[in-house]
């Protein structure tokens, strides 16, 4: 039974984020709000912008997204978005992705983002493989966001 377990944590030790690939500043555009309930919190409809700085060879670009989000009473968020990036050179890349983050007692808000996404640019068909972890941080109390990109690898 110990092997198995080494086995299992030399894997898990394997998994790493890899090449930054972004940093992302933007701006909750709208949103509205769908469901309240005591237990189940609130949900709202948002969508957002923002600017994508490409690292090397991940593209710059505008991003325009929307997404569910809730939020529980005990400050666990559960979002899910859709969205897509219109790079500088006027190649698309659409994207969807899971939140996961936390309010803390100040309101601020820290969490992860995992992405997929495809395009058809020849250019940028290196994107159809990226599993992207993305790193975020917000306030209840703004409408503003910042993030972090990096690329998720195996090894």
């Amino acid at each position: 039974m110990d092997n198995k377990l080494d086995k299992s944590l030399s894997y898990l030790g394997t998994m790493v984020l890899g090449q930054k690939l972004f940093e992302e500043v933007g701006k909750i555009a709208s949103f509205k709000v769908t469901k309240v309930h005591p237990l189940e919190g609130v949900t709202t409809e948002v969508s957002f912008v923002s600017d994508i700085k490409g690292i090397e060879r991940f593209p710059s670009g505008k991003n325009l997204a929307s997404g569910t989000m809730t939020k529980y009473p005990h400050g666990i968020i559960d979002a899910v978005w859709h969205g897509n990036l219109m790079t500088q050179n006027a190649e698309e890349f659409m994207w969807w992705a899971h939140e996961k983050s936390k309010v803390s007692a100040d309101g601020k808000i820290k969490g992860l983002n995992l992405v997929t996404g495809f395009t058809n640019s020849q250019k940028l068909s290196w994107m159809n493989n990226l599993i992207i972890v993305v790193e975020l941080a917000g306030s209840v109390y703004s409408e503003e966001f910042s993030a972090t990109a990096y690329e998720w690898t195996s090894t």
